[in-house]
């Protein structure tokens, strides 16, 4: 078969006729092509249905996070599989209404659903595909020396053809032997592939079966096995789907390229798209594309010009591709949820990427501001309007240490501290002499400033840098925390909890294991509540409520270990490195709890109503969500995302070297 050419027929005008965006990132598609239905799902674990004119048939939310989904060909059954050990299999109708469900195979990676919805086939990473019926009752087992990593049911016939990550193609026979509602499968023919299989598609009587594969293009099979050549984009072709006649192949490459070919193997229009899709259908007649970037954006790309319910005129392309759309014009997106926002407003922050991936940031309160610490002890202001406030003072020394209390901001490296009133909007380096600051804590209007240097000698001070305090401590600092009526608190490498009231005299308030030093906060709330310390032990997985002098008034086992400790508001939060998280009131109390978000790179805050939020950045995403996974919003960088930071007035973020600024309480702009 002849490689492709690369020269563009006139004969394609394709537009983009809509863009639908998603409310997390998208991570996966299925498409009904009888129906004209698109199923979708994202990393939020939310449904989408949509109509051929992208507008939302459903929605909905799964219980656990989704590996796999398919939709029959005349979208009757939809199935899907979660995510873990104890993932489900889920059988669902058109209207998302749960038919079946039930234990998922161990380890299920792929969902295959015949066309006219009788079967469901269920592939698994130790090599075995499990048949059901659309009642969810066993239908039959297929089992190969390689695991199936694909699977395609042939339109017309009983048969499907499935291909393993790399090695291997198999045609399977399905038999009725077994009676009605039974499939005894029977491998046909196998066939060594020598390359990874990305993606496999067959047409309507399997006469085209086509494997994605990667450098090696597209390779061509019949439906007997036999190889009958390969189509050559030039790139690595990831995904390939012809349309049901097989006269029309749509085929899409991970350096972004998106190709309309023939059967014959002859380009007739191909595009560079902003990032490469991870999903890719085809209208069974050939007139239109459906793609998805892992951004969210679901785009339909009429292949002749606005077609018949396109939806032209109402929507448009893709964020990811700045609006461009293909054959010219531009419309704006919509989105399925309204999700998708801009920051209300970005200025240039820094000079370099050096200065970007190392900038420490940090969000004030009454009033309102960002602070960005860079090298070299580079510290600007800027209010929540967006309006440059200035630059903090000079400070010198290694490191960079931000801390914030009500109309105060410090910045610090380990041998001198800067502060600054922010509602009378003066600074002053506080005139201390310090060596190697370790820990940092403000609280400029009651108590003044805690400090330990060397990890070892703590001390209290006034603002204007009067030393009130100072005692040097036989064990090195794990964490140190401001309470009310002048105490201070801190916990020890020894496991030990320390009380300073505001004389300086210290007193063991609680005694932990030395092996496992435990993190420390104020409590919330802490000068209405008996409760004014709380404390995370993680490898033992113990939270713990302090009244003022150290006693223990309730204790709280976590079901993992802890990464970190911190509060906002009304709430303390303690997280898992993995990103599982809750929140705890001041009686220990669980006001919300959050799955594995993967990252332990997030930050915590609340809404104007007290809402818990989590702040997780994913690739180019930007999302702010409830810690039960319900996304608020989320911003998509056009360049690299870098730090970020949360508070009640908003989120901060660098991106590429601009500083954003997403307000608290503000609906998002569609994108």
């Amino acid at each position: 078969m002849p490689e492709m050419s690369g020269r563009s027929s006139t004969k394609l005008e394709p537009e983009q006729a809509w863009t639908v965006l998603t409310e997390s990132p998208l991570k996966g598609l299925a498409f009904a092509y009888e129906a004209g239905r698109i199923l979708a799902w994202d990393e939020g674990s939310q449904l989408y249905l949509l109509n051929a004119q992208g507008e939302t048939l459903c929605m909905s939310r799964a219980p656990q996070q989704i590996v796999a989904g398919a939709v029959s060909a005349e979208g009757s059954l939809i199935a899907l599989v979660g995510e873990g050990g104890d993932g489900s299999l889920v059988l669902l109708n058109a209207d998302f209404e749960i038919e079946v469900e039930r234990p998922a195979p161990f380890e299920a990676t792929f969902l295959a659903i015949d066309p006219h919805g009788r079967f469901v086939a269920v592939g698994s990473r130790g090599g075995a595909v499990s048949f059901l019926n659309r009642y969810g009752g066993p239908a039959g087992r297929l089992e190969t020396i390689q695991p199936v990593a694909h699977l395609a049911f042939v339109p017309d016939r009983p048969f499907l053809v499935g291909a393993a990550a790399f090695g291997m193609l198999a045609g399977v026979e399905l038999n009725d032997a077994r009676g009605p509602g039974r499939l005894d499968p029977e491998i046909a023919w196998q066939d060594r592939l020598l390359s990874n299989v990305g993606r496999l598609a067959v047409s309507g009587d399997g006469s085209m079966v086509l494997a994605s594969c990667f450098t090696h293009g597209i390779q061509r099979f019949d439906l007997r096995g036999r190889n009958e050549g390969s189509y050559h984009l030039g790139g690595t072709v990831s995904h390939a789907v012809p349309d049901f006649p097989g006269r029309t192949i749509a085929a899409a490459t991970l350096e972004g390229e998106i190709a309309i070919m023939n059967s014959a193997g002859n380009v007739r229009w191909r595009d560079r798209l902003a990032r490469p899709p991870i999903a890719l259908e085809i209208d069974p007649l050939g007139r239109y594309v459906i793609y998805g970037h892992s951004t969210g954006e679901i785009v339909r790309l009429d292949l002749f010009g606005a077609g018949p319910g396109s939806g032209k005129g109402r929507t448009g392309s893709a964020a990811g591709d700045g609006g461009r759309r293909a054959g010219g014009g531009t419309t704006a997106p919509r989105t399925a949820t309204g999700s998708v926002r801009r920051p209300d407003w970005t200025t240039r922050a820094v000079s370099s990427e050096e200065q970007a991936e190392t900038a420490v940031m940090a969000i004030t309160e009454d009033p309102p501001c960002v602070a960005m610490f860079t090298s070299p002890h580079r510290l600007e202001l800027f209010s929540a309007t967006g309006e440059k406030l200035g630059r903090g003072p000079e400070v010198t020394g290694v490191g960079r240490i931000l801390r914030t209390a009500p109309g105060w901001l410090a910045a610090a490296t380990d041998r001198s501290i800067a502060l600054m009133d922010l509602r009378r909007s003066t600074q002053r380096r506080v005139d201390v002499s310090l060596v190697e600051l370790t820990h940092l804590v403000i609280r400029p209007d009651s108590f003044g400033l805690a400090t330990v240097q060397e990890r070892d000698r703590v001390g209290r001070l006034t603002p204007s840098g009067r030393w009130i305090w100072k005692q040097e401590l036989r064990s090195p600092v794990e964490d140190l925390a401001i309470g009310p009526e002048g105490f201070a608190a801190l916990t020890t490498n020894e496991g030990e909890l320390l009380i300073f009231d505001p004389a300086g005299e210290s007193s063991v308030g609680a005694r932990f294991d030395p092996a496992d030093p435990p993190l420390l906060i104020e409590a919330p709330d802490a000068s209405q509540s008996g409760v004014v310390w709380i404390s995370l032990c993680r490898r033992s997985q113990t939270l713990s409520g302090h009244e003022l002098r150290g006693r223990v008034v309730w204790t709280r086992n976590l079901a993992w270990e802890g990464w970190s400790l911190s509060r906002s508001g009304p709430f303390a939060f303690a997280a898992a490195a993995d990103g599982r998280v809750q929140a705890f009131d001041r009686t220990g109390t669980v006001a919300a709890e959050g799955a594995a978000s993967g990252t332990a790179n997030e930050a915590f805050t609340i809404d104007e109503r007290n809402v818990p939020l989590r702040i997780i950045r994913k690739g180019v995403h930007l999302i702010c969500m409830t810690l039960d996974g319900r996304v608020r919003w989320r911003a998509v960088g056009e360049e690299t995302l870098g730090p970020f930071t949360a508070g009640t007035a908003g989120v901060a973020a660098l991106f590429g070297q601009s500083l954003a600024w997403f307000a608290t309480g503000k609906e998002p702009a569609q994108r």
